[in-house]
């Protein structure tokens, strides 16, 4: 039994590491035509190009791995049936089920690395992909020191307080356009200073030509506005806080998506978004699993003539089922139209559903 366990495991990493390979040149040649036009109209260096690709790698691998787990699936049972081999087992005792089980716990594996690269690797190259785009193919100003800062118009919320600016100076560390919006405990607010600019200073703000307007309980005026042309608040909000630029989700690793859900949450903002995308991450790594117990059911099903190509066809068409599934709900996620559990596992939910109908119609 561990011999044939053994012989499925080698023909499943022969065909895994062909397909992965193939899948992934074929996505970064698409990557590249769809670029070249920018590389040729802004002069891009080609080691420029080639650095924006290999740090664009590891997102195309933990990307593909799913469908090259699926791939290798389907070609090493449509290999063994069209070989008759799958007959011989069955003939020996062997019931095609128990041929699963080994490629189950690489799907395991390939779980596992997911989760992995999701919560150590994917994150950073992310942000050094975006950072290589931004620096080097584009060249955008960036204030090295601060990090990437917020373009337009800037928004951020602390404790009691809600900042808002029109721009912003990381050099001089100066806001312009500031107004800064003092909440209560039930969220009212109560005190809003407008200022043409703020400047963070040692342990203060300075604030310049600006109005305090201040609030009663029913959100009407409470007396006459006070200007100012000069007025230094003790502020504990720090400016490279304010300007810094908030991370996408795919520049998070999963502990800092559930906090940063949890925080908004805690805000009275919508955190629903970020909690899609939190159990999404799990639901793609565990389509890893699910991928690799659909060979099986497929393969047999095959006929023995040109079962090859027709696994192939098989492997793109589930593939691409999965992706726009996948996509689809997701969006309903975070848009709030589904909830997030829900949204994260319907693709993996469906997709389990159909390989239990072909596993029986394939017995």
């Amino acid at each position: 039994m561990h011999l044939v366990n053994r012989y499925v495991c080698r023909q499943f990493l022969e065909f895994f590491c062909i397909g992965l390979a193939g899948c992934v040149a074929l996505y970064v040649l698409v990557e590249l035509f769809d670029r070249v036009d920018e590389f040729i109209e802004r002069r891009v260096f080609w080691y420029d190009a080639c650095l924006y690709l290999a740090s664009r790698l590891p997102v195309i691998l933990y990307q593909l791995i799913p469908v090259a787990i699926l791939l290798a699936s389907v070609l090493t049972f449509s290999t063994l049936n069209r070989h008759h081999e799958i007959t011989a087992m069955r003939a020996s005792g062997i019931s095609p089920r128990h041929l699963t089980r080994p490629l189950f716990v690489v799907g395991v594996l390939g779980c596992l690395t997911l989760l992995a690269a999701q919560e150590y690797l994917i994150p950073y190259t992310n942000q050094a992909a975006r950072m290589i785009w931004r620096t080097r193919i584009r060249h955008d100003k960036i204030a090295r020191h601060l990090g990437s800062y917020k373009e337009g118009h800037i928004w951020y919320r602390a404790n009691n307080r809600i900042w808002s600016a029109q721009l912003s100076d990381p050099f001089e560390q100066r806001l312009g356009g500031v107004v800064i919006f003092t909440l209560d405990s039930a969220g009212n607010i109560y005190q809003r200073y407008d200022a043409r600019e703020a400047k963070q200073e040692t342990q203060d703000w300075l604030l310049r030509h600006g109005t305090l307007r201040r609030f009663n309980s029913n959100g009407s005026f409470a007396g006459q506005p006070e200007r100012f042309k000069e007025r230094r608040l003790a502020l504990p909000e720090r400016f490279t806080d304010i300007i810094a630029r908030q991370k996408l989700p795919d520049e998070m690793s999963t502990q800092e998506i559930l906090a940063h859900a949890h925080q908004l949450d805690r805000q009275g903002l919508q955190g629903a978004p970020y909690l899609t995308e939190f159990h999404g991450r799990f639901a793609f790594a565990a389509a890893c699993i699910l991928m690799a117990g659909f060979g099986l059911p497929l393969a047999v099903g095959l006929n023995r003539s040109g079962g090859a190509v027709r696994a192939i066809g098989l492997t793109v068409c589930c593939g691409f089922s999965y992706w726009v599934i996948q996509a689809f709900v997701m969006a309903l996620g975070h848009n709030g139209q589904l909830p997030p559990l829900l949204a994260a596992w319907s693709a993996n939910i469906c997709f389990g559903v159909i390989r239990i109908f072909v596993s029986r119609h394939a017995q």
